[in-house]
């Protein structure tokens, strides 16, 4: 259908230690998942730091395809297109829309994330790691039975799901063309303080929302 419309869904192998370091834990090529909504690939929707050198500072964010090139590194990336209707196509556009402008009520899910080698999940109001915040929108918004049944999943069984889907695997530096930071905080280089600061606070709210779980 010419005027089909899809949501992109990308993981990758990213050049920095936080990856190296996920992905020796799993044993999989690929440690990060994101969503676009733009067959350009220019950025990204995820959970993930908001700056390179704060690597705990993490929540919604919007990512430029530039943070997949660092130090003469370039990101491996494996894509799926989702078909999906022009009202769920809209609803995810919507619901993008509420990620960013509440943004600062959305944290990375550090406690899930460490959990994650026993398999278990931690389910906390407004947390996410990268790929479960890409399944939840992928579940609400596509009809992709594959995934329709998961609750938890990690990346190799995420990619063995959407495999069916897959329209392009290699370098990321393909779509560099064009592309620009528009808006993405990950560049920009702060004082120490702000990094230390920000970064307590935002596991702090995380550990609250974790603790007032359990009563």
């Amino acid at each position: 259908m010419q005027n089909q419309k899809y949501i992109y869904a990308a993981v990758f192998l990213t050049p920095y230690k936080t990856g190296e370091f996920i992905r020796f834990m799993t044993g999989f090529p690929y440690n990060h998942a994101a969503i676009s909504l733009l067959p350009e690939m220019k950025y990204f929707y995820s959970f993930s730091r908001h700056y390179e050198k704060a690597p705990f500072f993490g929540g919604f964010t919007k990512e430029s395809i530039l943070r997949y090139k660092r130090k003469g590194k370039t990101a491996k990336m494996k894509i799926f297109a989702l078909p999906v209707s022009d009202e769920q196509f809209s609803d995810a556009e919507k619901e993008i829309a509420l990620f960013e402008k509440n943004k600062g009520e959305f944290v990375y899910n550090m406690i899930s994330a460490a959990f994650f080698p026993l398999g278990i999940k931690i389910h906390i109001k407004n947390a996410y790691t990268c790929v479960e915040f890409v399944l939840e929108m992928l579940k609400k918004h596509t009809d992709i039975k594959e995934i329709q049944g998961m609750d938890f999943c990690n990346i190799r069984e995420f990619c063995a799901a959407l495999e069916p889907f897959t329209v392009y695997e290699g370098s990321a530096e393909r779509f560099f063309e064009g592309a620009s930071w528009e808006g993405d905080t990950f560049p920009k280089r702060m004082g120490a303080g702000f990094y230390i600061k920000n970064t307590f606070l935002n596991n702090a709210k995380l550990l609250k929302r974790f603790i007032l779980k359990q009563k």
